[in-house]
């Protein structure tokens, strides 16, 4: 993966939050920015376990027809939309 620079600015005080938790792993800020940045990107990539599991149960329960939709219409019509 290519690596890009990227000017950011934080809170002074954030900074020092980070730079003592990045010392009490002893690690540089730079390291511990880096690797919060990466983790959390990798998060937001793929859906959690949990998203799996239920999406997967929905999808087995809309296969045995264990699931109704209502036409949008008929929920309109409910709801005064």
């Amino acid at each position: 993966m290519d690596k890009v620079r990227k000017l950011i600015d934080l809170d002074e005080e954030v900074l020092h939050i980070l730079d003592k938790e990045a010392k009490k792993q002893k690690r540089s800020l730079k390291s511990l920015l880096e690797y919060t940045i990466e983790e959390t990107a990798r998060r937001l990539e793929s859906p959690s376990e949990e998203y799996r599991t239920m999406m997967d149960s929905m999808l087995q329960r809309l296969e045995k027809g264990e699931i109704g939709f209502d036409p949008i219409e008929e929920i309109e019509k409910k709801y005064g939309l």
